[in-house]
C-alpha cells in the first residue's frame, strides 16, 4: 500500500510539472558569456524562439541576428556593444531590449525585417541610430538615442506600419525620419529635443520610375523643442500632424517645396490640426482651448485649431528612464515560484490524505 501511494504521488508530481510548461518547451535561453563568449557565438548557436541573455560587460562587435531570437541585456547602462558597423536585424520576429550600443556607423539596422520589438536600449554616440530599411510593423518603443552625428535618430526607408512611441532623442543631428514612401506609421508620444537640424522630417523622393511620398502617417502628441526646426515636410501628403506640442524651435514648421514645384509636382496637402505652438500670439475668447485665429506656418500651411496650452505629454517617455526597467523579467522567475508552491501543496495535502488513512 505504502509504495503504491508514493508511486501515485510522484506520478502526480511528474503530471503537474509537465503540465505548466511554457508553450515553447523547446525553446531555452542561452546565456552570454557563460555558455558562448560573444553575443554573435550565441546567435550562431542558436535555435529559433531562443533567449540569448547578455550579462554586464563591454561586446566589442558587431552582431548579425539573422533567426528569430530575442536578446535581452541583464542591465541597460551596463550591459554594452561597442560596434563599429552596428547591430543587424535580417529576420523577422527578434526583440532587442536592455542594452547600451556606442560608436557605430548605425546602432541598429531592422534590413527588410518584420514584426521586430526594439525597446529601452541605449544609443549614443553613432552616425545613425535606428535605421529601418524595406520593413514593416515593428515596434521602436522606450529607448534613449543622444548624439546621433550624421543623420537621424530613427528613420525609416520604404516602411510602413510601424509604431515609434515613447522614445527619448536629445542633442542629435537630426529627430526621427520618415522618407521614401514610408506610409501608414504611428509616431507618437516621443520626446524630441536639442536637434540640430530637424525634429521631425517627412521627405519625399524620386526612385525611378516615380516619385515615392511619405503619406498617411500620424504624427501626434510628441514634444518638439529647443531644435533647428520642428517638423518639415517635403513632397509628402495625407499625414496627420496633431496634438503635438511645439516649443521654441528656431523654425517651427518648414514645408519649402519650391523645387518640388518646379518639377511638376504638387503641393503637400496634409492634416495640421490642435498642436501647441509658443510663438503664437492668438486670443481665445470663448474659452474652448482652441485659438479663435489659424495659426500660419508657412505658405499653404496652417494650424487651423490651434492649442492654447501644451498637450499633456510626460517628459520623460514610460520605459526610458533609470535603466529602462519594467515589470517584465528576462526568465519566468515567477513561473518557477508557481510551479514549486503548486508541488509543495499537492504534495502536502496528498501526505495528509495518506497517513490519515494509515491511521484508520
Amino acid at each position: 500500500m505504502k509504495r503504491k501511494a508514493l508511486a501515485l504521488i510522484f506520478a502526480l508530481l511528474v503530471s503537474l510539472v509537465v503540465g505548466v510548461q511554457p508553450a515553447k518547451s523547446s525553446s531555452k535561453t542561452i546565456i552570454v558569456p557563460d555558455n558562448y563568449p560573444t553575443i554573435q557565438a550565441a546567435i550562431d548557436n542558436a535555435a529559433e524562439g531562443d533567449t540569448i541573455f547578455v550579462k554586464k560587460g563591454v561586446y566589442v562587435e558587431n552582431p548579425v541576428v539573422n533567426k528569430s531570437v530575442s536578446l535581452v541585456g541583464e542591465d541597460r547602462d551596463s550591459t554594452v556593444i561597442d560596434v563599429t558597423a552596428g547591430l543587424k536585424i535580417q529576420k523577422d520576429n527578434v526583440t532587442i531590449t536592455r542594452f547600451t550600443i556606442y560608436d557605430g556607423w548605425q546602432g541598429i539596422a531592422i534590413l527588410s525585417a518584420n514584426y521586430c520589438n526594439i525597446s529601452r536600449n541605449k544609443i549614443t554616440n553613432a552616425t545613425y541610430g535606428i535605421v529601418l530599411v524595406g520593413s514593416k510593423d515593428n515596434s521602436i518603443t522606450g529607448n534613449i538615442l543622444q548624439s546621433i552625428g550624421l543623420s537621424a535618430a530613427i528613420q525609416l526607408s520604404y516602411s510602413d506600419n510601424n509604431l515609434v512611441n515613447n522614445n527619448y532623442i536629445d542633442s542629435c543631428t537630426e529627430g526621427i525620419q520618415l522618407r521614401l514612401g514610408s506610409s501608414n506609421n504611428i509616431v507618437k508620444e516621443n520626446i524630441i529635443t536639442n536637434c540640430q537640424d530637424v525634429a521631425v522630417r517627412l521627405l519625399g523622393g524620386y526612385s525611378p520610375p516615380r516619385w515615392y511620398d511619405p503619406s498617411s502617417n500620424t504624427i501626434m502628441r510628441n514634444n518638439i523643442s529647443n531644435s533647428g526646426c520642428g517638423t518639415t515636410v517635403y513632397g509628402s501628403n495625407k499625414n496627420i500632424i496633431s496634438n503635438n506640442n511645439y516649443v521654441n524651435n528656431a523654425i517651427q514648421f518648414s514645408a519649402n517645396e519650391d523645387y518640388l514645384l518646379a518639377w511638376g509636382y504638387n503641393v503637400s496637402i496634409n492634416t495640421i490640426k490642435e498642436n501647441y505652438w509658443s510663438d503664437y500670439n492668438g486670443t481665445d475668447a470663448d474659452g474652448d482651448g482652441i485659438g479663435d485665429t489659424p495659426h500660419i506656418l508657412y505658405e499653404n500651411n496652417m494650424d487651423h485649431y490651434p492649442l492654447m496650452k501644451p498637450a499633456d505629454i510626460p517628459e520623460l517617455p514610460n520605459g526610458a528612464g533609470e535603466n529602462g526597467t519594467d515589470e517584465t523579467e528576462p526568465f519566468p522567475t515567477l513561473l518557477v515560484v508557481a510551479v514549486v508552491t503548486t508541488v509543495v501543496t499537492v504534495v502536502a495535502v496528498i501526505l495528509l490524505v495518506y497517513f490519515k488513512k494509515r491511521k484508520q
